[in-house]
C-alpha cells in the first residue's frame, strides 16, 4: 500500500479541505431529500442490479447516499447482500458478511451497524458480483475520494492490482464491478488522485451514472 508521499503537501491539504466541505454538503440534505435520492439511485442502478447476484452494499452513515432501496429490491429478487465488517485481525481492512433482514447486528467502533461476524457468513470478496462503495467526493473523470481511512483501498488492492485475493495462489479470473455511490452535490471539478486510490468502474448518483473507461 502506498503512503501519502505521492501527494504534495498542497494536494494533501486540498483533499482534507474537500473532504470537510463535501461531508458538510451531504449532511445538509434533509431526510426527504435523502429519501428521494435513495429512490433515484435505485432507478439509475437498476441495470447493474439486474445483472448481479451477490452484491456488497453498506448502511449509510454521515450523510452518505442510502442504498437501502437497492438492498430491498435485491432481497425481493432473491439475491444475496453483503455488508462490510471491520476485519478483527487486520487493521483498516474489511470483510464482507452476508446481510439478511433478520441478521443479528452489532455496532462497530465507529458506531456503524454490522452483521455479527461468524465463520459461516463471510463472503470472499472475489465472489461478489458488484461492490457498492460510499464516496465523499468525485469528479467527472471518475476520480473518487473516500473518508480517508483507506479501508476499501486496502481490501480491494489485491483484486485490482495483483489480480488475486489474500494468499490465493491462483489468479482471480473475474472481478467485481466496483461502483462508487454519492449524492450529485458531491461532484466537483477535479480531485487530487492518490497512488493508492482504487478506481471504480462506475460512479452513480441519484441523477446519473458515470462509466469510467
Amino acid at each position: 500500500m502506498a503512503n501519502v508521499a505521492n501527494l504534495s503537501e498542497h494536494e494533501q491539504a486540498t483533499r482534507r479541505a474537500l473532504r470537510t466541505s463535501l461531508r458538510a454538503k451531504r449532511n445538509a440534505l434533509t431526510l426527504a431529500e435523502q429519501q428521494t435520492a435513495a429512490e433515484g439511485l435505485l432507478d439509475v442502478a437498476q441495470s447493474i442490479l439486474n445483472d448481479s447476484h451477490i452484491i456488497a452494499a453498506y448502511l449509510p452513515n454521515d450523510g452518505e447516499i442510502s442504498p437501502q432501496c437497492l438492498i430491498n429490491k435485491a432481497w425481493g429478487q432473491g439475491k444475496t447482500i453483503a455488508l462490510p465488517v471491520l476485519h478483527p485481525f487486520h487493521p483498516y481492512t474489511l470483510l464482507f458478511v452476508e446481510y439478511r433482514a433478520d441478521s443479528t447486528m452489532t455496532n462497530n467502533r465507529y458506531g456503524i451497524p454490522e452483521p455479527r461476524l461468524s465463520a459461516n457468513n463471510i463472503i470472499p470478496v472475489h465472489l461478489l458480483d458488484t461492490i457498492f462503495v460510499p464516496l465523499v467526493g468525485f469528479d467527472v473523470k471518475g476520480n473518487r475520494m473516500g473518508m480517508g481511512g483507506g479501508f476499501y483501498d486496502r481490501t480491494l488492492a489485491y483484486l485490482t492490482q495483483q489480480q488475486r485475493v489474500g494468499y490465493t495462489p491462483e489468479p482471480i479470473l473475474t472481478q467485481p464491478n466496483l461502483i462508487g455511490l454519492a449524492h450529485s452535490v458531491q461532484q466537483i471539478d477535479a480531485i487530487p488522485v492518490a497512488q493508492w486510490d482504487i478506481p471504480m468502474s462506475h460512479i452513480m448518483t441519484e441523477q446519473s451514472c458515470i462509466t469510467i473507461a
